[in-house]
């Protein structure tokens, strides 16, 4: 497998040694190349270049900028990237935050490198990995949500199947794949469901249709 071919993954940790088994179990996987290793969100947010990494391991305790601000500017500036946090922190705000900043994915630090590379790889696939504990709480609170909003009727049966995809992290292209669409109708669709719900982003149109 080419360079160009392979998952490029980035990871933002402060603890060296955390940060170090990262690389290690990531570099051995032939089907990933690390594309940097960064020990703050400035660092990162200067520093990836082009082509932008794929995946990003993400800690959300980070000096400065805290790892639920550096998700939060990192896909307003690179949409397609997915952000992997990888945490100790295990409350319910810090879970939220990261979510709703645009992370597709949240472990808790006490997963094995190996269980971290296979998210990573997950990510890359389309899905969405949590730990057992926090898949749990998702899942719950996505139950206790009201109804949503009367809004959700303006728009077309497309354009909710497509603000679906959205919600679940997938990309314009593996939403167009799955729909059997093309990534300009795709395009189209987004742009017409931001209009009529007066948004401008996946997380804006999902909180405004499906307040917390």
């Amino acid at each position: 497998m080419s360079v160009e071919q392979r998952l490029r993954v980035a990871v933002v940790e402060d603890d060296e040694i955390m940060r170090e088994a990262f690389i290690e179990a990531l570099e051995l996987d032939s089907t990933i190349v690390v594309h940097g290793a960064y020990g703050n969100a400035e660092e990162f947010i200067g520093g990836p270049g082009e082509p932008v990494p794929d995946v990003v391991i993400m800690d959300l305790n980070l000096p400065g900028t805290g790892g639920v601000e550096c998700t939060r500017l990192s896909k307003a500036r690179w949409p397609n990237m997915q952000v992997l946090v990888c945490t100790v922190q295990d409350d319910d705000d810090s879970l939220f935050n990261a979510l709703c900043a645009g992370a597709t994915g949240y472990l808790l630090k006490n997963a094995a490198p190996s269980e971290v590379v296979d998210a990573v790889k997950s990510i890359g696939a389309g899905g969405s990995p949590m730990s057992p504990g926090i898949a749990r709480r998702v899942l719950r609170r996505l139950l206790e949500r009201p109804p949503p909003r009367p809004e959700i009727q303006l728009l077309t049966e497309r354009e909710r199947e497509v603000l679906e995809q959205l919600g679940k992290g997938l990309r314009y292209k593996e939403i167009a794949d799955r729909s059997g669409m093309s990534i300009h109708t795709v395009r189209t669709h987004i742009r017409n469901l931001y209009e009529k719900l007066q948004v401008s982003s996946r997380t804006d149109a999902l909180n405004k249709l499906f307040p917390r």
